[in-house]
């Protein structure tokens, strides 16, 4: 089991600052070995302290001293917050400023600049705050623990001329990898080809998720990536199974790949499947039973059921035993369908597929 260790670090920074107590000049070159950057979380709160000394490395009493905070954006055009600081201890020369969460939330997440202003009597002065000497200091604003919001993108499962719409089914070089081949719809019975997403860019990320919204889905998914458009494609995830799926799932991808694209193969393995075929029945606008004309073969879940009529309300479900949808259970008649006048107990249409993936959110 891996672990690891975490501390509870407090940011403190030791500052240069005119001691009027042994002069109003500096002497010679303040050079500590390491100035370090200021880092500044966003959508936390953070209190940073400073310590305030001479060129001799000793505390500063800066009893009476106003002391303000500055933040500066990278081009040094903008000054993005200013801040008065909190004396904690005046003797020792120790102060604080405390940036809340909600004030961080605009920043922009990129390396800036602060500086500290002291007004003391009649005299303002700056703080010098790195190893240069300067008036200014470096630090970092950055996502780290709470990262910038990202919408997701919506991906589409394209087909050739719109969803569920195939040209001939005769394979053709000159389609698009996506519809390579189309469904062998001779008769009733289907194979249905993979079906491939648009194209996600990456854009250096190395953790992508893909979230599917399914409807009685029936079938595999996987993901696959490439280095362009023009790369041969290789899977990048496991293969996850669905029989009869509704409701939201999602695939992880860990790794980074230029582009990224969802493969959707409707029925797993190489089996076919004939589609069967059902009538619905009704009394006063009411389903009250759907007979099924033709059994089908091949169904490895319950396929979806829609009732398609003059009405409204209606729900139905499959039942499977050996591969054949073996009974269609009314769950609830709906109201208002009207009767077929050729045949007065036949009310709707049935509709029985295999389910779909309607939508893909990727982030």
């Amino acid at each position: 089991m891996y672990s690891t260790q975490i501390y509870i670090y407090q940011q403190i920074q030791r500052v240069l600052v005119l001691d009027t107590t042994d002069g109003d000049v500096f002497d010679r070159r303040w050079d500590p070995v390491y100035a370090k950057k200021l880092t500044i979380n966003k959508g936390v709160d953070n209190v940073i302290l400073f310590e305030f000394i001479n060129q001799d490395q000793k505390p500063v009493n800066i009893t009476g001293s106003d002391l303000r905070f500055k933040l500066i954006n990278l081009a040094g055009t903008a000054q993005l917050i200013e801040k008065d600081m909190v004396i904690i201890n005046a003797t020792f020369g120790r102060a604080k400023v405390t940036l809340t969460a909600a004030e961080t939330t605009e920043f922009p997440a990129e390396p800036s600049s602060y500086s500290i202003e002291r007004a003391s009597g009649n005299l303002v002065e700056a703080v010098f705050v790195d190893a240069q000497a300067q008036g200014r200091g470096d630090v970092d604003i950055v996502d780290s623990v709470k990262p910038a919001f990202l919408p997701s993108q919506l991906v589409t499962i394209p087909t050739i001329y719109g969803p569920e719409t195939y040209i001939d089914p005769v394979w053709n070089s000159n389609y698009p990898d996506w519809a390579l081949n189309p469904p062998g719809a001779y008769g009733n019975v289907y194979n249905d080809p993979q079906r491939f997403s648009s194209h996600v860019p990456t854009n250096g990320t190395s953790f992508t998720t893909f979230q599917m919204e399914m409807d009685h889905y029936t079938g595999n998914v996987k993901v696959q990536g490439a280095q362009n458009y023009e790369s041969v494609w290789a899977d990048v995830t496991e293969v996850q199974s669905y029989y009869n799926k509704s409701g939201a799932d999602y695939i992880n991808v860990v790794g980074y790949h230029p582009l990224l694209r969802l493969v959707s193969d409707q029925w797993p393995g190489t089996q076919q499947v004939q589609l069967a075929t059902a009538t619905a029945n009704g009394v006063s606008g009411v389903i009250t039973a759907i007979t099924i004309n033709q059994a089908g073969y091949g169904y490895l879940a319950p396929p979806k059921i829609s009732i398609i009529g003059l009405g409204a309300g209606a729900v139905a479900e499959a039942e499977v035993t050996g591969g054949q949808v073996s009974a269609i259970n009314v769950i609830n008649g709906g109201s208002g369908y009207v009767a077929n006048p050729q045949q007065t107990n036949q009310v709707a249409v049935i509709g029985i597929s295999r389910g779909a993936i309607i939508s893909i959110l990727v982030r």
